[in-house]
């Protein structure tokens, strides 16, 4: 007997939790779900007498989130129990806090990953999809870590995964929370509600628990407010138990001295621009919260593995820098365009390629515009996940954001339009391709088609340019 949300993979002995979703209703599924074996079927709307079937039993129940999320607890040995389990949620930055908590939280016991990126302990990979995989596949993946060694594991947690209760029953350890900036409108409708839904995290949070807090964001009084946990907080600008100053951001790296519990510590890492000076004090709070050193931490933070797609140096001996990068909010644009502008320093140009995605927020399609015309000299727009939409219809509401002044070319295909960017680019110049960074599909129609990524199309274009490093 297994555990099951959707019809199609239902195997024989399986109980069916009907869950009623922003598009479908799993109630529409039953018979199809028993036809494959369902033996039991959890639901919440009445199903009458004459259409229930002989050899299967029916729960009837006032929420099957909230069941599901018991089931599991049950089913998988409340696995999230017996590790240490680190969530991090906020707008931007998720990822790669979480491969960086995976990454160095290794040298102290084994720590595996589920995120947007893909899902991964030693041999244990899947690739990515959901930031917040649906509850039944989430505690599948603990439990595998789990009876593969893993003591630890560290989760990206979404708005929507929240709102949604596909965490509810996960025992969290340790949150983490970023920041909150301009993204799902399409989904929470308001900035108050979206805030609302990442605060669900934090309420959830054993009285034990650590909740670990941006000290510059208007969000930690908030969040302070509505936890049981113990808060420890990070930043830059203000006082917080982990401190950045004398921050200085290069072309290839960072530096700026630590100050924490009355010491100063000088640390350096080849993470890039401000914004992940933030993602690396958001771990180093963390992890030294949970036993690692700080010996540990200054070590690992010079070598810090590459997160795929996020902030991503193509270099195959092209005379021009590429950086590919998943940033697709407004918030992200600023953090990654800023930082390129303020490298390049007036002395090459920058080309942007990027799109928005169709049935998401349109609300901050000009933004995006704004921003990408504030800094660039060149602007590629095309496809990303249109999904329904016409990727024309979509770019056509970038363009009012970009200044009359300013260069712009549409190319409908993705690939083609990495392969514009890159082939205009000069020496000295950059060229940055924003919105998809490693996902390896696009949403096309109803559902989604392979694509290489937009590293590993770079890659290509490169290659068939004659860069081969």
């Amino acid at each position: 007997m297994g555990l099951s949300i959707d019809s199609r993979k239902v195997k024989e002995g399986d109980a069916f939790f009907c869950i009623i979703g922003n598009e479908t209703d799993g109630h529409l599924f039953i018979d199809s779900a028993i036809d494959n074996g369902a033996k039991a079927v959890i639901h919440s709307r009445e199903i009458p007498e004459e259409k229930k079937r002989p050899g299967v039993t029916y729960y009837k129940v006032d929420d099957t989130v909230a069941a599901l999320n018991e089931a599991c607890k049950v089913y998988f040995d409340h696995v999230s129990e017996k590790l240490t389990v680190f969530g991090v949620t906020g707008t931007n930055g998720k990822s790669t806090i979480t491969k960086i908590i995976k990454q160095i939280y290794d040298r102290v016991a084994p720590c595996g990953y589920i995120g947007t990126i893909a899902t991964e302990f030693k041999d244990y990979q899947l690739e990515g999809g959901l930031t917040t995989p649906d509850a039944i596949s989430q505690h599948e993946s603990l439990k595998k870590m789990y009876d593969m060694g893993a003591k630890a594991v560290a989760l990206e947690v979404s708005s929507q995964g929240l709102s949604m209760g596909r965490a509810d029953a996960v025992d969290f350890d340790c949150a983490i929370f970023t920041n909150l900036t301009h993204d799902h409108l399409d989904y929470h409708k308001t900035m108050e509600e979206y805030f609302e839904a990442k605060k669900k995290l934090f309420r959830g949070l054993r009285k034990d628990a650590l909740a670990v807090l941006n000290a510059d964001s208007d969000t930690l009084e908030p969040l302070k407010a509505c936890t049981k946990a113990r808060c420890i907080t990070y930043g830059i600008e203000n006082d917080a138990d982990y401190r950045a100053v004398n921050v200085k951001c290069h072309a290839h790296g960072s530096e700026f001295e630590l100050v924490h519990g009355g010491g100063t510590r000088h640390f350096t890492t080849n993470l890039v621009a401000e914004y992940n000076v933030y993602n690396l004090l958001a771990v180093i709070a963390a992890l030294n919260a949970y036993g690692v050193s700080m010996d540990i931490l200054m070590e690992e933070s010079k070598k810090i593995n590459q997160v795929p797609g996020r902030a991503e140096i193509i270099d195959e001996g092209q005379p021009f820098t590429v950086i590919v990068d998943y940033a697709h909010t407004p918030d992200g644009y600023e953090k990654i365009l800023g930082y390129v502008h303020g490298f390049l320093a007036g002395e090459g140009r920058l080309i942007s390629m990027f799109g928005a995605s169709g049935k998401r927020d349109e609300s901050k399609r000009r933004d995006l515009g704004a921003i990408a015309d504030k800094y660039s000299d060149l602007i590629i727009l095309t496809e990303e996940n249109n999904r329904d939409s016409d990727p024309k219809t979509i770019t056509d509401q970038i363009r009012p954001g970009i200044s009359p002044d300013t260069p712009v070319r549409f190319l409908p295909k993705r690939a083609d339009a990495i392969e514009e960017a890159l082939r205009e680019a000069k020496p000295g110049d950059c060229v940055a391709l924003l919105g998809k960074g490693d996902e390896p599909y696009l949403y096309i129609g109803a559902g989604k088609v392979k694509w290489p990524g937009d590293n590993n199309v770079a890659r290509e274009v490169l290659h068939r340019m004659g860069y081969v490093k």
